[in-house]
């Protein structure tokens, strides 16, 4: 024996909660170890990390166990219960994701019993799930709802925490926009149901929004995308307040606050939203347009108004299948994406340009879109000349009378037409503007448009309008791939007639105007002499009449749009990229990931006073330090219960510093809690040990190396050379 129970001056209260809980018990349920051994036990299994770098651990171990002894700080539940046993599962939080499948709802299940069987605490968004009512094909009946799968999670919990030294804990999360959001508010209104979880509402900006400007907010169906109808704000916030007054819950969860404080914002998706994009979608880079099909798992540069920003090593990668909505504007600008995926709306009062961002389901007809103004972008290598781009604009138009060959150099120019024709996968019976052409050079582009526009092209000027650019084609895809190409170039468009019904047989039109109408002229320009003339008088009568482009675009509609594979990707520092032409911003998370977990302890910061009565500052940053590097060991020496769960969490390495005394440290300061003088207090330590964490945190990168999602964190956006964990301090409740 180490020592007994005397040698740390527990309370009776404390030796009872040990004996119960933490001390290690023979198969006959008698303790076998004393407080002082359980110490001992758990510094040993934890300093052992050290010597996977090189380092002795027996220094570290006697560190950790002084700091423990001392009772400067502990460790979480799991740490004390299991570290040096067989067990070896030392984490207190993780975060499962629930699919909408009845495979996925009882996997998660069954991983959630392996954590909690482990002493583990469990939270789960159920935001994927279908809402009640809801068909289920597979066997032609009805969806019973979140909150009815919720409850078997319960019961299981029930099950498992009667067998365990530790009670089962359940967070669940619904987000305020899924159609079961009044049941699931209702849900704990009376005692004894869902009595294993706590549960929160996941609350959106735009919820909030609402909220304040006293409008109604839509609840969308997860599986479809499809909006089912339209509730109060004010009154599903007093719900929320009404049931948090009768039985505390249900809490509320901040989502989009989450996303703009998450340290990793490359590495997956936030459960409660899920923003992404379809992988037919056209990314502008600074090597020219390609489908992000083409830039999954590589680095390459986003190109967003016209400047250049380096993603990521991983470039896109793939989030999921989900539900799709095709955002449809007047103009004729479409993109597909998921109901959560933020897009840049001009802020409220519509001249704001720079905008606010909105998530897709959020929008309304009416809502106007910021889209990319790349009138400062020079250019782009690539495939293709301006000439051969020039042949193909008179290819897609009806140049015929351009090319019909009357003497052996024309002949020779079919034959060059012909092969440029099939490299660019370009069919005459079929006039469209073809993948291949969409990624060539700006060259290309420039020869491209000039060609099409000398053959089906016009001026027009108007006494209200000016002058304007159009451009007739009977077929309207090939209207929008060319509006995409013209925006890249600078010159925003409008296709008239877009989704009309009367007008089936007319041809549509491409609309060039306002201060666009110059950047057509700067950049592009008509081959054709004549109607290059007439441009460049019109443009002298109307030159102080001519607004400048405001590049924004109008929304009409959002349509379901099947489910399919969706990507997404990280662009450090500006955190958006041009898809289609739209502002999109790059994904964000939760505070842990799907299978992610966290290990946590608690500084004591009642022993944190001096016999003046003063806190020991210096006796604090010691205590940070030899924390940090306690939790960081936890890390490397933990026996995961999941693969999933082993493989995310070493990679981002997040740890979670809190403390407990708070108020005793008040009392022996002689402050009283919460006074002005209290506030001060909380700041000033909590500043200190948030300060002392990161540096300490640093200090262990450098010898050890950085996380592995260090790339593209706001660690490494904020100029950090290196930083070994994720995420450091937390506030758990102690």
């Amino acid at each position: 024996m180490i020592g007994d129970e005397s040698d740390l001056k527990l309370s009776d209260n404390a030796i009872t909660l040990l004996r119960r809980r933490y001390l290690l018990k023979n198969e006959k349920g008698e303790v076998i170890e004393t407080p002082v051994e359980m110490f001992r036990r758990v510094a040993k299994a934890v300093a052992a990390a050290d010597a996977l770098y090189g380092d002795n651990p027996a220094s570290s171990e006697e560190e950790f166990y002084r700091l423990m002894t001392s009772l400067y700080f502990l460790p979480n539940s799991p740490t004390l219960m299991n570290a040096g046993t067989e067990i070896g599962q030392l984490s207190a939080c993780f975060v499962l994701p629930v699919f909408d499948s009845l495979t996925s709802i009882f996997d998660t299940l069954k991983h959630m019993a392996l954590i909690q069987q482990s002493g583990g605490g469990t939270g789960f968004s159920f935001s994927r799930l279908r809402p009640r009512g809801d068909i289920v094909r597979s066997t032609k009946g009805v969806a019973s709802g979140p909150v009815s799968f919720m409850r078997i999670f319960d019961v299981a919990t029930e099950v498992i925490k009667q067998g365990g030294r530790r009670r089962g804990a359940n967070i669940g999360v619904l987000s305020v926009s899924h159609p079961d959001i009044i049941e699931f508010i209702r849900a704990k209104e009376h005692e004894g149901v869902l009595r294993n979880f706590n549960i929160s509402v996941g609350v959106t900006d735009a919820f909030m929004d609402a909220l304040y400007h006293g409008e109604s907010y839509p609840l969308v169906n997860p599986r479809t995308g499809e909006v089912t109808v339209e509730l109060d704000a004010e009154e599903i916030f007093d719900l929320i307040v009404r049931m948090a007054h009768k039985n505390g819950e249900p809490g509320m969860l901040f989502i989009d606050e989450i996303n703009r404080k998450n340290p990793t914002p490359g590495v997956g998706v936030i459960e409660a939203t899920n923003p992404c994009i379809t992988s037919d979608t056209w990314i502008m880079t600074a090597e020219g347009a390609r489908q992000v099909r083409e830039l999954v798992g590589k680095r390459f540069a986003v190109v967003v108004n016209g400047k250049k920003w380096e993603t990521t090593r991983r470039g896109f990668f793939r989030t999921g299948i989900k539900p799709v909505l095709r955002l449809v504007t007047s103009e004729g600008f479409e993109l597909r994406l998921t109901p959560d995926h933020p897009v840049k709306r001009v802020g409220r009062g519509g001249h704001r340009v720079e905008g606010e961002w909105i998530r897709a389901q959020d929008l309304r007809p009416g809502d106007k879109l910021i889209v990319n103004d790349h009138t400062s972008l020079g250019g782009w290598d690539g495939r293709f000349t301006e000439k051969e781009g020039y042949i193909a604009g008179l290819l897609l138009g009806d140049g015929r009378k351009y090319m019909m060959p009357s003497s052996s150099e024309n002949s020779r120019e079919c034959v060059s037409m012909k092969l440029i024709s099939k490299e660019l996968g370009l069919d005459l019976k079929n006039k469209i503007i073809t993948e291949e052409m969409e990624r060539s050079s700006s060259e290309f582009y420039r020869g491209l448009i000039r060609g099409i526009f000398d053959v089906s092209g016009s001026i027009q000027e108007d006494h209200l309008k000016g002058v304007v650019i159009k451009l007739s084609h009977e077929n309207l895809e090939l209207l929008k791939a060319m509006q995409r190409m013209l925006l890249r170039m600078g010159i925003f468009s409008r296709i008239s007639g877009f989704g009309l019904k009367d007008r089936p047989l007319k041809p549509n039109e491409l609309v060039i105007s306002g201060g666009s109408v110059l950047h057509f002229y700067n950049k592009v320009g008509f081959g054709d002499k004549e109607k290059m003339n007439r441009l460049y008088q019109a443009i002298r009568c109307y030159r102080g009449r001519i607004p400048p482009e405001r590049f924004v675009a109008t929304v009409k509609e959002l349509i379901p749009d099947g489910v399919e594979d969706v990507y997404d990707l990280q662009v450090p520092g500006i955190n958006s990229f041009d898809a289609n032409g739209f502002h999109l911003h790059n994904c964000g998370e939760q505070p842990l990931l799907p299978y992610e977990s966290c290990n946590l302890g608690s500084i004591n910061l009642a022993r944190m006073v001096t016999d003046d009565g003063e806190i020991a500052w210096d006796l604090l940053a010691e205590t940070v330090r030899t924390s940090v590097h306690f939790l960081d060991n936890v890390i490397d020496v933990n026996r995961y219960p999941l693969p999933q769960i082993e493989e995310i969490t070493r990679a981002n390495r997040k740890i979670g510093l809190g403390v407990m005394g708070f108020s005793e440290l008040l009392l022996r300061l002689h402050v009283p809690y919460g006074s002005e003088e209290g506030i001060e207090v909380a700041e000033r330590v909590m500043s200190f040990i948030a300060n002392e964490a990161r540096k300490r945190s640093q200090e262990i990168a450098e010898a050890r190396g950085p996380f592995k999602n260090f790339e593209g964190s706001i660690w490494d956006e904020r100029g950090y050379s290196a930083i070994r964990n994720a995420t450091l301090t937390t506030i758990a409740p102690t």
